[in-house]
């Protein structure tokens, strides 16, 4: 065999391979992204209706890595999550979380929430579970991210035909500000004041 042969069928073979690795390589389906243009009026207080609602609320911009609409609430899908608020968030707030239970390989699994430079945890539960954090961070943001545990969807796991990589079940995301009300002093009447005389035991 001469050289020019032996160059063709190495050419061939490393050719081959990568068409191998091409159809090996697992394709990631993006991530929904929903840009939110007539959302419905709603305060921070009031939160996101994820079960209440078929939309999201006015002072939503775009949301990131959640799935549709369903009557029990909406579920994530994918590893990230990205809620951005059409103006920055507070310096200062609660944020209370209400999920549903969460899907399979995410049970009893830590996930991650980020807002600023703030950083926590939360575990997913199998059970109907309410979560509230007290957030402070010194850099403006306007977005709450989150980072799910275990994205599967229920055809990995052969339970289902669902397709979308699921992990927690959002039902309602609000947020809280505590801002305390100042009294003012009371204003003495000088008007209405009284004064009581003392008697004078020289006086008769």
């Amino acid at each position: 065999m001469n050289s020019k042969n032996i160059f063709v069928i190495t050419t061939l073979i490393c050719l081959n391979l990568v068409a191998c690795g091409e159809q090996e390589e697992e394709v990631t389906a993006p991530v929904p992204l929903v840009e939110v243009h007539n959302g419905y009026n709603a305060t921070l207080a009031e939160g996101i209706q994820f079960a209440e609602k078929p939309d999201y609320p006015a002072f939503i911009k775009s949301v990131s890595g959640m799935s549709g609409y369903e009557t029990i609430g909406r579920w994530t899908e994918g590893k990230d999550v990205d809620f951005v608020f059409t103006q920055n968030l507070p310096s200062k707030f609660t944020l209370n979380l209400e999920f549903a239970p969460a899907f399979g390989p995410n049970v009893g699994k830590v996930a991650q929430i980020q807002v600023g430079e703030w950083k926590s945890t939360f575990i997913a539960s199998d059970r109907p579970k309410k979560v509230s954090f007290l957030i402070e961070t010194s850099t403006a943001t306007n977005s709450i991210k989150f980072v799910v545990p275990a994205p599967l969807s229920p055809e990995d796991l052969g339970v289902g035909e669902d397709t979308r990589k699921v992990g927690i079940m959002f039902k309602r995301l609000s947020i809280v500000t505590d801002q305390p009300s100042v009294v003012p002093a009371p204003v003495e009447n000088k008007a209405s004041k009284t004064t009581t005389k003392t008697p004078n035991p020289s006086e008769k």
